[in-house]
């Protein structure tokens, strides 16, 4: 286990919103070095040098902080996308679609044991919750990424749907690989996830849309 060495209790008066930012930041960074059965709210209390009540005002409890650290860690900037991938607009092709990447890209490096440890690389027991708000990430990223590709006015057709969200495993699993295994690099990942989707967007989804015309 990670030992981190607690500062001394400091009593510098705080704004709302900066002691919140600050013990998520704490607790962020806890929760990245220790499991979370071996962070306690004491610790993060000490770290964060305030009173083990002032986390349970802001926050409630443990469970309700770790959770909070896995939304923020795996939150999807709302990235307004106009522009579909390898298609010119007013700018240079893909410009939106590249950012919107970038984004989410950015997000994981920052925190990237906790986006990790919220995607239970390694085995770890299902979380309810945590899965619940990776799932919420997912949605978020499919209803982004068919703006970015047009078919904003698809959003509700299941196959469409269930298309998205596959290619949104295939992302993550190249997270993964980047941040947990270090098999690839960054720019890799970044190359790989702008470059596929509008393959499989124009070459692939067509098949399937005829594929299930032809059942109807």
């Amino acid at each position: 286990m990670t030992t981190v060495a607690a500062p001394p209790v400091r009593g510098r008066r705080m704004e709302r919103e900066e002691r919140r930012e600050q013990i998520l930041r704490v607790a962020t960074r806890l929760f990245a070095l220790r499991p979370y059965s071996e962070v306690s709210v004491n610790d993060i209390a000490a770290h964060a040098g305030i009173a083990r009540g002032l986390l349970h005002h802001y926050f409630g409890s443990k469970r309700e902080l770790y959770l909070e650290v896995v939304r923020t860690a795996t939150q999807v900037s709302d990235v307004s996308m106009e522009v579909a991938p390898g298609r010119a607009a007013d700018g240079p092709a893909g410009d939106v679609w590249s950012a919107a990447v970038d984004g989410f890209l950015g997000a994981i490096e920052r925190n990237p044991d906790v986006w990790l440890n919220a995607v239970n690389v390694g085995g770890a027991e299902r979380d309810d919750e945590v899965a619940a708000i990776l799932d919420e990430t997912r949605e978020i990223l499919s209803d982004q990424t068919l703006a970015a590709i047009g078919l904003a006015d698809r959003a509700d057709d299941p196959v469409v749907r269930a298309f998205m969200r596959a290619w949104g495993g295939f992302v993550q699993e190249l997270t993964v690989e980047w941040v947990g295994r270090e098999r690839i690099d960054l720019e890799r990942v970044r190359t790989t996830m702008i470059a596929t989707l509008p393959i499989l967007v124009d070459q692939v989804l067509p098949l399937i849309d005829r594929e299930v015309a032809s059942r109807v």
